[in-house]
């Protein structure tokens, strides 16, 4: 055994090193990232604007802090502006959706009360205790889709208006802390610095360089897909001729960034309803949408992301395979960050390189 050890023993010190790492990463997003989540975003985005701010504070001799603030604010106004454009043409599609809703909920609880009446049409001739057993089942199934509908969005906007108070503390704690990490950042640099040797600094850095690049690519790729998809959505529902094909391109966009909803979440239950009431036309051009959708998820994705941030496309399909089924949603963000942080290791000599 001790010859054995002393023969491997660089490959078994490397290999505890990673399975160290790997549960470090594990623990940490499943019992601190919650805590901590505000100040991780702020030094992403402390890190962002650090190119504007050594511009004012250089070019324009402005105080560090100033600098900080100013960019704080032309940051918020650059996405508020590119927000609110959207958000207002939403917003007009929504509003007439709105208008529209009660007559949609009326046209498809007549649909399932007639689809329950053709169900014993055709079920006519079968033994009464058959009828009663399918019909009992039929109407709890129709019950539960009537009353699924309008209480879903009475508890959607009920959750949605709950979590205000947290996202807004969530916010200004995050714009909060992005000020501070900004304006004292060399500071804090320099403090950090001095608790760590001068060989750990330089490989820090390498660290820090390699991941924000990491995540900064995969928020890139994302943007990306979504909004091919929600192109792609738009143009197909425009073809059919679609109501608010913008506002439903958009939305089906940003929920298929979710994996665990996906475009089929809205796509399939809504070419199943045309199906049902007759519309074929309609019906199979969903479902083709829906293909076109996830055939273009499923070439583009790992290949985009695999460009972004550096990474073979296979092996960021399986970290976000495996990043979702450890950590869920935030998974697949986890996973990929993982896997360049581990090649960022093989960078400053920590883990071995491939041959």
């Amino acid at each position: 055994m001790t010859d054995f050890y002393q023969k491997h023993k660089q490959v078994i010190h490397r290999l505890l090193i990673i399975g160290i790492i790997i549960l470090g990463v594990y623990l940490f997003f499943r019992y601190i990232f919650s805590y901590v989540a505000p100040f991780v975003v702020a030094w992403i985005l402390s890190s962002l604007i650090e190119p504007m701010v050594r511009w004012f504070h250089k070019k324009l001799k402005l105080s560090r802090g100033f600098s900080s603030i100013l960019s704080i604010i032309i940051m918020l106004i650059f996405i508020g502006t590119i927000c609110t454009g959207i958000i207002m043409k939403i917003g007009e599609q929504a509003q007439e959706f709105a208008k529209e809703l009660p007559s949609y909920y009326a046209n498809f609880t007549q649909t399932l009360e007639n689809l329950r009446w053709k169900t014993e049409s055709l079920m006519f001739g079968l033994p009464i205790n058959i009828q009663t057993f399918l019909m009992d089942h039929i109407n709890q199934v129709i019950k539960h889709f009537s009353n699924m509908l309008a209480p879903g969005v009475g508890k959607g906007s009920i959750s949605f208006v709950a979590a205000l108070p947290n996202a807004l503390f969530f916010t200004i704690v995050t714009l909060i802390a992005t000020f501070f990490m900004s304006k004292d950042k060399e500071k804090m640099r320099a403090f950090i610095e001095r608790q760590m040797p001068k060989s750990w600094v330089i490989k820090m850095d390498i660290i820090r360089r390699d991941l924000l690049g990491a995540l900064l690519g995969y928020i890139r790729t994302q943007l990306i897909l979504m909004i091919f998809t929600s192109t792609i959505c738009m143009i197909g529902l425009s073809i059919l001729r679609f109501e608010y094909s913008l506002l439903i391109g958009i939305l089906i966009g940003i929920v298929d960034a979710f994996p665990v909803f996906g475009s089929g979440t809205i796509l399939i239950p809504w070419a199943v309803y045309h199906g049902i009431t007759g519309n074929l036309y309609e019906a199979v051009g969903l479902l083709i949408i829906y293909g076109v959708v996830v055939l273009f998820r499923q070439t583009f994705e790992p290949k985009v992301l695999g460009s972004q941030i550096g990474v073979y496309p296979l092996f960021t399909l399986m970290a976000m395979y495996i990043g979702i089924k450890l950590f869920g949603f935030l998974g697949i963000i986890i996973g990929p960050v993982f896997v360049i942080f581990l090649k960022t290791l093989q960078k400053i000599g920590i883990l071995p390189k491939w041959k």
